[in-house]
């Protein structure tokens, strides 16, 4: 069992660490996300702007001052930054892009692989690691539909963005 005074220098310990990042924003801290997915990152303090290293693996969306989205693009690891409106560093996050869990099937074969989402019924998505051919055909269909839905909602003058039930 520690002692009282292990215990108070250990908190200590810990609070200064925490408290530290907070206030430097030096210290990276990590951030995962799935490939296609994205995931809500709340800020310690307002920022003005953001920085992503690598933009083709992770994309950040600024909802407000202290609310951020970030969507993985591709696999991979990069990084992002975020300052506030005097250029003082708040945050700097390691990214990580990881693979989907849950109902996603990879189909491997010879050399080349298909990726699948199954939920009930499996149909393809895009995945940076399929084979060219698959990527290819998928990402056409997906943007044959996008296309289709977007015309279809001009015609009829509504926005796919905000449409109320």
């Amino acid at each position: 069992m520690l002692s009282t005074s292990r215990k108070l220098r250990r908190f200590a310990g810990c609070t200064a660490l925490a408290l530290g990042f907070l206030s430097s924003g030096a210290d990276a801290a990590n951030f995962k996300v799935e490939l296609n997915e994205q995931k809500v990152l709340r800020l310690p303090a307002p920022i003005a702007t953001v920085m992503v290293g690598n933009p083709a693996i992770a994309d950040v969306l600024v909802q407000n001052p202290q609310t951020l989205y970030v969507l993985g693009r591709s696999y991979g690891k990069t990084n992002f930054i975020a300052l506030d409106s005097e250029g003082k560093q708040i945050a700097q996050y390691d990214l990580d892009v990881v693979a989907q869990s849950g109902d996603v099937v990879t189909l491997v074969r010879g050399s080349g692989q298909s990726t699948y989402s199954c939920s009930p019924r499996c149909e393809p998505v895009l995945n940076p690691s399929d084979t060219s051919d698959t990527f290819s055909k998928t990402l056409n269909q997906s943007s044959a539909l996008a296309g289709a839905a977007s015309g279809a909602a001009a015609s009829a003058g509504t926005n796919t963005a905000a449409t109320p039930n």
